[in-house]
């Protein structure tokens, strides 16, 4: 057999790179057709529209083009004639040996993705839903004013338990110890809690009912407290009474929570108002301490037990609108005003309260962006800005994380942030065409993927859905 002249090896080597480069030429190009007709919103990629990562093919395909057709006119130029079938069979492995590292600098372009991987048909007639308990193990379980519907970590509807008759569920604890959740029926928002019940969230057995006027209610440890004239502490399995604190005629208790083995209930007597932590085994007192308020509250929400911290709003215009953080005595501590030169807590979405840090979306004039305060005396710790991105969502991802859920005009975003720095952790994830309404809860599932709960009462969207990572085009 004649062996090929070094200007024919030469030859067929550049054969086969030109091969490679009319590959991802090709791989390019079907990318950002792809990219721009089907992924684009509207189907056309605009100037501030176009999908993350389109500008590799778009800039890479017509290189290797021109490179390829440079490469092919010098080898012509050379007598380089037709390719033997060795040089042709080289070109076919070459081309497709260069697909992947083709794609591997087009995946690294756009970023990691993530999209749907299952969902629950929207369930019809709508509800309006009321809040969402995540359970130790992957289920959520959504309440509506219709009831309870527990769905397992792939989506799939598990136990059901509906309101009573003419009784729609009005509200949920914030905590579910031993995994045992209460919710609060009443005929209306003016008489929400006239009925309390102890759901076990692993089956969805109702343990115990209690009847009462208007009551609030929240678990602390083996305690279920509820507050309705006085607070009681009831046996969180069997309801039965424990303690009984009584509340002056005078006063009338405007938020209850609890954490391990503390309870804790916020009176308003007139124009003055109290906060007290009792021992949740035995409602014995640890300590009560007046909160800085001179007019009636508008709202008190309980964001913490331990440490106590809590939103508190007056109704005058000039009172207080501010995060109150107070210490294991009572003390006022710190605060954390509504609106400041740091600028504007928002209400929605929900802060998130860990590792010591209270994170929560703000506003700074027309700017959006989150910021994570001390429980310990109220400074700033650390903002991040989102710029005109609008905050969606706030939750505990992984270990040290908090993750946050952004929209702009056309792109929603999942970034992971440090709790310690406020620092992204990795390149915004870009979530993909999800079912997702104005008001949701999220959490993390296994890794890399996540689960969404929609809380709008647009019956046309999935109550729940899962996603994962992107792994093809």
């Amino acid at each position: 057999m004649k062996r090929p002249q070094p200007a024919q090896l030469l030859g067929h080597l550049g054969f086969a790179a030109i091969a490679g480069l009319a590959a991802v030429t090709a791989l390019y190009l079907a990318l950002l057709a792809k990219l721009v007709f089907v992924d684009a919103p509207g189907r056309m990629c605009g100037i501030d529209s176009c999908p993350r990562g389109t500008g590799t093919p778009a800039l890479l395909a017509p290189l290797c083009a021109a490179a390829a057709w440079l490469l092919w006119r010098r080898l012509r130029s050379r007598g380089y004639g037709r390719a033997p079938v060795p040089a042709r069979v080289l070109a076919v492995c070459v081309a497709l040996a260069a697909l992947w590292p083709g794609w591997l600098g087009y995946d690294a372009a756009r970023g990691p993705q993530l999209d749907l991987s299952g969902w629950q048909a929207p369930v019809h007639p709508a509800a309006t839903p009321v809040g969402v308990w995540k359970t130790g193990s992957a289920t959520v379980v959504r309440a509506r004013e219709d009831g309870l519907v527990a769905y397992d970590g792939e989506g799939r509807k598990g136990w059901r338990l509906p309101a009573p008759e003419r009784t729609p569920l009005c509200a949920l604890s914030r905590t579910t110890p031993s995994g045992i959740g209460l919710a609060m029926y009443g005929e209306s928002p003016g008489s929400c809690g006239s009925q309390v019940i102890a759901v076990d969230l692993a089956d969805g057995r109702a343990l115990w009912t209690r009847d009462a006027g208007r009551a609030l209610a929240a678990g602390a440890g083996p305690t279920a407290v509820v507050a309705d004239r006085d607070v009681w502490g009831l046996d969180l399995r069997t309801g039965h009474a424990q303690w009984r604190v009584p509340v002056p005629a005078d006063c009338t208790v405007k938020a209850v929570d609890g954490s391990g083995e503390r309870a804790l209930y916020v009176e308003e007597c007139g124009d003055l108002a109290r906060i007290t932590a009792v021992d949740a085994r035995t409602g014995t007192r640890a300590w009560q301490s007046a909160l800085p308020t001179a007019s009636r509250l508008r709202e008190v929400r309980v964001l913490s037990a331990t440490p106590p911290a809590l939103r508190v709003t007056e109704t005058a215009e000039s009172g207080m609108d501010a995060v109150l953080l107070l210490d294991d005595a009572g003390r006022v501590r710190g605060s954390v005003p509504a609106s400041g030169p740091d600028g504007d807590l928002l209400s929605e979405p929900s802060p998130v309260v860990s590792g010591g840090l209270l994170v929560t979306p703000v506003k700074q004039g027309e700017a959006g962006g989150v910021s994570a305060y001390s429980l310990t005396d109220g400074r700033r710790v650390w903002h991040a800005g989102t710029g005109d991105e609008e905050i969606r969502g706030l939750a505990p991802t992984r270990r040290g994380e908090v993750g946050v859920v952004t929209s702009d005009r056309w792109w929603t975003y999942l970034s992971r942030r440090g709790l310690a720095d406020g620092r992204r952790r990795a390149e915004p994830t870009v979530l993909r065409d999800l079912p997702l309404g104005r008001n949701f809860a999220f959490y993390p599932g296994p890794p890399g993927s996540y689960v969404f709960v929609n809380l709008d009462r647009d019956g046309a969207l999935p109550p729940t859905f899962d996603i994962d990572p992107v792994s093809g085009w």
